[in-house]
Order: structure tokens, then C-alpha cells, then sequence
């Protein structure tokens, strides 16, 4: 698999736990999924109740593990709304914090991804379901994955 395809890889991995967490409870936890490299990958999750203590708590041990042990591919995901100049339709998104190893000496060696979506239920359903929409990225300086 080449860098593409790995980083494609773990977005997907992420944005399915958090598209199946807000089809359960409307919303979801911060989180992690790092790609180490060695092929393993890493979920790092909390029961923080509050959003921005357990995304604060996230980055903290992404750091530690960033310090410990070489990354490939670390992402970070949160419930967030969406800055107002990127999608005024749809204020909800996930946003994926996304940092390659291979891309770290970029000037711009991380991305947001703003995945904007809305729940709704079907008539024929009893459960939310989430609609992605296209997808949204911002890209800056990495801070965590360092070569």
C-alpha cells in the first residue's frame, strides 16, 4: 500500500466510527486512530463527558504516543460545527485532524477535514441515518507526527 492508500485507509476507518456512532446516539466522542509503522493501528478514546476536555485529553496522549513510537498516520476526530465560510448549509461535521509522516517536512504537512453532515430518518426506518457531504479540507503545518 502506498502513503495515499494508507491515509485514505484510516480516514475511512474514522469517518465509519463516527458516521455509526452518530446513527446510535447523535453524537460521538473524540477520538484517535493512529497507523503506526509497523501496520498496527491504535484507537485512543475516553469517556470524557465534556467535548473539549476529552479532545484535550486526546491530543495529550497523541503526544505521548507521538513521543514513543513512530507514526505513520495519526488522525484525530471530533463533533464539531463547521466554520461558517466553509458551509453555511450544513452547520454540522465531523472533523478529522489528519498528520503523515510523509508529508511532515510540508510546509503544509497536516489537514483538517471538515466532513459536513445531517441526520435524519427515513419514513421506512426507525433509526437516524447520516448523510455525508463532500468533504472539506484546510491544510497547515504538522504538530504532532515529526520526521
Amino acid at each position: 500500500m502506498n502513503n495515499e492508500e494508507r491515509a485514505f485507509s484510516i480516514l475511512e476507518k474514522a469517518i465509519i466510527k463516527a458516521q455509526e456512532s452518530l446513527e446510535k446516539t447523535k453524537n460521538f466522542q473524540p477520538f484517535a486512530m493512529v497507523l503506526k509503522c509497523d501496520g498496527s493501528i491504535e484507537l485512543l478514546e475516553n469517556q470524557i463527558a465534556d467535548s473539549i476536555e476529552s479532545y484535550a485529553d486526546i491530543e495529550k496522549r497523541v503526544k505521548e504516543l507521538a513521543n514513543c513510537t513512530d507514526i505513520d498516520v495519526l488522525t484525530m476526530a471530533v463533533d464539531t460545527s463547521i466554520p461558517e465560510n466553509f458551509s453555511k448549509n450544513t452547520p454540522q461535521s465531523i472533523r478529522l485532524h489528519v498528520e503523515e509522516k510523509c508529508r511532515v517536512d510540508n510546509k503544509i504537512g497536516a489537514r483538517y477535514i471538515y466532513v459536513p453532515y445531517e441526520l435524519y430518518q427515513s419514513k421506512n426506518e426507525q433509526n437516524l441515518q447520516v448523510r455525508l457531504k463532500e468533504p472539506i479540507a484546510v491544510g497547515f503545518p504538522a504538530e504532532y507526527v515529526v520526521g
